[in-house]
């Protein structure tokens, strides 16, 4: 058996179905799928469609209505505006992410240390996030995210509220990350071209199911402007109803 034959994944839904009341719609229908270890994966769909709600599933924040989801990894997520704290430096807002983990003082400092400069942020570790970029307060709460040594990190819309030539250079860190740890990402996105770039796998989210799973088969780096990029892109676009 191989190495990836025998490994148990990091997230697991089955027959996961969900509804935020019994009188509402239903949000999600029978919804199986395994993230494995060292994967990216990413999913995508129309606006509004319930897809952040897997990423609440994962983490408790929402209970299904029917299905089991078994998430037994160190978890962490990173939102799409960073959700920092403003009356916290940015040192402060990267140490809530140990909350839930042990580890003397000295250790977490030097970790924070470590991930500040990972990310290019050491000069800003007493600075506030009214006084850094929109990147900069994403790799904050990128930082926030990795201190803990996450097993599944999970990234809801990350690049929305950034401009192109910022979500170009987060892309890049973001695959440096996944390369270098043991670690499994599973994210949302609006953008199927960013899905393209980053993605092993992308599952397209619609109708309350994931009705495709797409395999990414192209060696990173990819491109943005390549033919086989664009490929996949418009496979994918063909299966999101109203694009």
């Amino acid at each position: 058996m191989s190495d990836t034959q025998s490994q148990k994944p990091v997230l697991s839904f089955e027959n996961v179905s969900f509804s935020y009341d019994a009188h509402l719609a239903i949000v999600m229908r029978d919804v199986s799928f395994d993230i494995m270890p060292r994967t990216f994966t990413t999913i995508v769909g129309p606006s509004g469609g319930g897809k952040s709600t897997l990423l609440d599933l994962t983490v408790g924040l929402q209970k299904p209505t029917s299905g089991v989801v078994t998430n037994n990894a160190r978890t962490r997520m990173i939102f799409q505006n960073a959700a920092l704290l403003p009356w916290r430096t940015v040192k402060e807002n990267v140490h809530l992410g140990f909350a839930g983990t042990k580890g003397s003082k000295k250790e977490h400092e030097n970790r924070i240390e470590e991930e500040l400069g990972n990310l290019g942020l050491t000069e800003f570790a007493n600075a506030y996030p009214r006084d850094l970029s929109g990147g900069q307060r994403q790799r904050v709460g990128i930082a926030r995210a990795l201190v803990s040594d996450p097993e599944l990190l999970l990234l809801d819309e990350p690049f929305s509220a950034l401009d192109i030539e910022t979500t170009e250079h987060l892309s890049k860190e973001l695959l440096d990350i996944f390369a270098k740890r043991d670690i499994a990402m599973f994210m949302v996105s609006h953008n199927i071209d960013d899905a393209v770039l980053l993605a092993d796998e992308v599952f397209v989210f619609a109708g309350g199911i994931i009705s495709h799973r797409v395999p990414i088969t192209l060696t990173r780096p990819r491109h943005r402007e390549s033919d086989e990029v664009e490929h996949f892109v418009k496979k994918i676009k063909a299966f999101i109803p109203g694009i």
